[in-house]
């Protein structure tokens, strides 16, 4: 599975880095991890490296999640 790696995760989060208002949540349930910013905030091509890295955008909780 790609960006299941430490140094995947790491730029994953990385680029969540860049867009901390100083919250930095993160949450997992079962066999997923929620993190990052609101999406709509996230650039496009930082986005696409996020879903190369095994990330989506949920909008319904506004962040990222994948899957472990």
């Amino acid at each position: 599975m790609p960006g299941n790696n430490y140094k995947d995760m790491a730029e994953a989060f990385t680029i969540f880095a860049k867009y901390d208002e100083g919250v930095g949540e993160t949450a997992a349930e079962h066999d997923e991890i929620y993190a990052g910013p609101s999406p709509e905030k996230v650039s496009e091509g930082d986005r696409k490296r996020l879903e190369e890295l095994g990330w989506w955008s949920d909008e319904s909780y506004d962040c990222w999640r994948r899957f472990v």
